[in-house]
């Protein structure tokens, strides 16, 4: 039984009943006290984890829709289109502060539904860590297993596609010490990104309603799961939001593996194996936080230059923007020299009709004529569009994006040379096709209402 739109829109007349499907007796203390996350990278189709997977969306599948344990219920927690709407449903945070925590919370109760319906009482969600593994995992391309769908880009899905690095790097989000703008620039990349790399223009992960539908997106954010970890284990000072008391006490509503309600709030999933008891496959130490904590840091952002931005779409051809720093050059200078200070590019009204199905890559100070390298200086980062801003993942309440880049080291090159123009570039990308970048080929344009330099300085607190 493949994962396709009839299953997801199961009607509420299904005769599957969730006392014949699920095990009879399922007894979560048979766990091991920390459940350890597999990387899937290896695994083989017949691998205890895949097959386990494999059963628990057959059966879940075949839950009544009404039951907050099916695959399409589960699946309409994060987000929808089809009817009827549930007080439960459409509730992923994406351009919020709670992006991290609320899919925390979301794959944890998703992980013990599949675990009681894999029949396997140790079952654990698998990563995909695609950027050592850039190519969809085998496993998920086998046309047979309900671990496939044809509702990606088909050169994912035959394994002639695989994702570029920029679209998996994450070194800009992770250079970041305040909390909300690392979480907010890896939402972009490589959240966004590789969700549009692996639908495509119009595949379930490119888009916010049917996303949750393919089963490889429980992996792709259990990745980013992992990453939350692996960015505070850098240390430098950063730290989750604890003395943030509107992040602390917001609760999230979910279900257990017995379809019963449970809430949930950030202060009780700080610490994934403390208090979740599941850690990822070859992390570090986990670092422990608790709420109330004063984390070492605090920010405040100043505006330091509005730029005009023209209302000419965003397309597929290469699209600057002009940029005359000359009035606040002698700022500049004393911003990059001041360690404490960083300067953020910010794009504001950022809007396309549908999933264009491709990122930009953007550059700030990037030479005339010269080739546009993500491993370069003026590289800041992707223009990856992924629920908010995208009008037809949003039609119940559409906002336009805001999306904001670290342009420190891309304006110190340009006053290292001299210069009084740090131009905004951007170039439309799209997946490898057998190791070879391919020219993004956009389904919808992209409008920018206002774009600005903002500073970043941080103090003790």
């Amino acid at each position: 039984m493949k994962t396709n739109r009839r299953r997801f829109l199961t009607t509420i007349g299904a005769t599957a009943s969730a006392t014949l499907l699920a095990p009879a007796v399922f007894d979560f203390r048979l766990m091991a006290a920390t459940s350890v996350r597999p990387n899937v990278s290896g695994m083989l189709s017949t691998d205890p984890i895949l097959v386990g997977y494999q059963t628990a969306i057959t059966a879940m599948q075949g839950l009544l829709a009404t039951d907050p344990r099916s695959w399409s219920y589960q699946a309409a927690i994060h987000y929808t289109t089809a009817p009827p709407t549930m007080a439960d449903w459409d509730n992923c945070q994406h351009g919020t502060h709670f992006f991290w925590a609320w899919h925390r919370m979301y794959l944890y109760w998703f992980e013990r539904i599949v675990r009681k319906y894999s029949g396997d009482s140790n079952w654990a969600l698998p990563f995909w860590n695609w950027t050592a593994q850039p190519h969809l995992p085998p496993p998920f391309r086998v046309t047979t297993s309900d671990l496939y769908t044809a509702h990606r880009d088909s050169n994912i899905n035959n394994g002639s596609g695989a994702l570029p690095a920029s679209y998996v790097n994450y070194t800009s989000p992770f250079a970041e010490l305040d909390y909300y703008t690392a979480q907010g620039s890896l939402e972009g990349t490589p959240h966004g990104a590789v969700h549009v790399g692996v639908g495509g223009s119009s595949g379930w992960m490119s888009s916010v309603p049917t996303a949750a539908m393919d089963p490889i997106f429980y992996l792709h954010h259990a990745n980013i799961d992992r990453l939350w970890d692996l960015y505070l284990a850098q240390g430098g000072g950063r730290a989750d939001p604890t003395s943030d008391s509107t992040w602390t006490s917001r609760v999230f509503h979910f279900f257990d593996e017995n379809g019963k309600a449970v809430s949930m709030t950030p202060c009780d999933v700080l610490n994934a194996a403390a208090q979740l008891n599941y850690r990822y496959e070859g992390e570090p130490a986990q670092v422990k936080q608790n709420c109330g904590t004063i984390p070492v840091w605090i920010f405040t952002y100043l505006e330091l230059l509005i730029i005009p931005f023209p209302p000419v779409p965003i397309g597929p051809d290469p699209y600057t923007v002009a940029v005359d720093i000359s009035k606040i050059e002698q700022q500049l200078v004393n911003i990059l020299n001041n360690p404490l200070q960083e300067v953020l590019l910010e794009l504001d009204g950022v809007a396309t009709d549908k999933q264009p199905g491709a990122t930009w890559e953007i550059y700030v100070g990037l030479p005339a004529g010269a080739v546009p390298n993500p491993t370069s200086p003026s590289y800041v980062g992707q223009l990856a569009l992924f629920g908010k801003g995208v009008r037809s993942d949003t039609v119940k309440k559409f906002q336009p994006a805001t999306l904001r880049f670290n342009a420190t080291k891309a304006l110190a090159q340009v006053v290292a040379t001299g210069g009084s123009s740090a131009p905004i570039s951007f170039f439309c990308r799209g997946i490898l096709i057998r190791g070879k970048q391919q020219a993004g080929n956009p389904e919808s344009l992209v409008t920018v209402s206002s774009a600005g330099f903002r500073v970043q300085t941080r103090a003790r607190q």
